[in-house]
């Protein structure tokens, strides 16, 4: 197991030597394959990555936690762990609190400068991003925001001549074609690090109760066996009308894998 550097505590303290270590905080990117966060925290500290979800106080404590999405989320929170043990790290670090608190605290433990996170559009996520900004400047930790990681391209250049928001689809949707799209990224290899977690989360953990019975299961996995069987052929007809034929199946049901950045 590598030898980590800066100030250690507790089952980390065994360790001595300057490895550089990164952080790379998942938000709305539960996956391995394509993610900019994970592939540049990996490339930065030569695979000493500390992969860190926060279980979010503000969220869990609010009205959009509901069972369904409380199971999807743990779901792919597992399915997530067991990807990154599949490329070497020891698996997912999960903690609970603020997530600018809870990265902080991984920073103080490991010696890591550099926390990894992606960019989003909400408020919700623009606050989160701030704070965390906030929170680790007093600590010397920088912070590198990541664009396309949840959107396909950055919103920033999505705007009329004059820099407005567009208010007509068709213009949006030509300047959109326009922008150039990011070239893929392989998931990268990681080194198995022993950060203290809280382990994975169970549905009830985030949010108790009853379940519709055709929930999507979440994670990756799921994700992309959907996504094949999607271009594999359904998609052809997507186009001709068949996604408002209310008597066929015919949507990609990716939605929420989307949503939580599966894919």
């Amino acid at each position: 197991m590598p030898r980590l550097g800066g100030p250690l505590e507790g089952p980390l303290g065994g360790y001595a030597g300057r490895v550089p270590v990164s952080v790379a905080l998942f938000t709305r990117d539960l996956r391995v394959h394509d993610n900019p966060v994970l592939a540049a925290a990996a490339t930065a500290a030569r695979g000493c990555v500390v992969p860190l979800f926060v279980l979010d106080d503000a969220i869990l404590g609010s009205a959009c936690n509901r069972p369904n999405r409380a199971r999807f989320l743990a779901e792919s929170l597992a399915d997530l762990d067991a990807a990154l043990r599949g490329i070497g790290a020891r698996g997912l670090v999960v903690r609970r609190g603020d997530p600018a608190t809870e990265a902080a605290a991984v920073c103080a433990a490991t010696g890591s400068r550099q926390v990894h996170v992606a960019a989003d559009v909400s408020g919700f996520a623009k606050r989160r991003e701030r704070r965390l900004c906030d929170r680790l400047s007093d600590d010397r930790v920088e912070v590198v925001t990541h664009e396309e990681v949840v959107t396909v391209v950055a919103p920033g250049p999505l705007r009329t001549a004059a820099g407005d928001a567009f208010a007509v689809f068709s213009p949006y949707h030509r300047r959109w074609q326009q922008q150039r799209v990011r070239d893929l990224v392989e998931p990268p290899r990681l080194q198995p690090l022993d950060v203290p977690g809280r382990g994975l989360p169970h549905q009830d953990e985030i949010c108790p109760g009853a379940t519709s019975p055709d929930v999507a299961q979440g994670g990756e996995t799921r994700a992309r066996q959907l996504l094949a069987r999607w271009t594999a052929g359904p998609v052809d007809d997507y186009g001709g009308g068949g996604h408002d034929d209310l008597a066929t199946d015919g949507t990609s049901r990716l939605s929420p894998y989307l949503h939580f950045g599966c894919l």
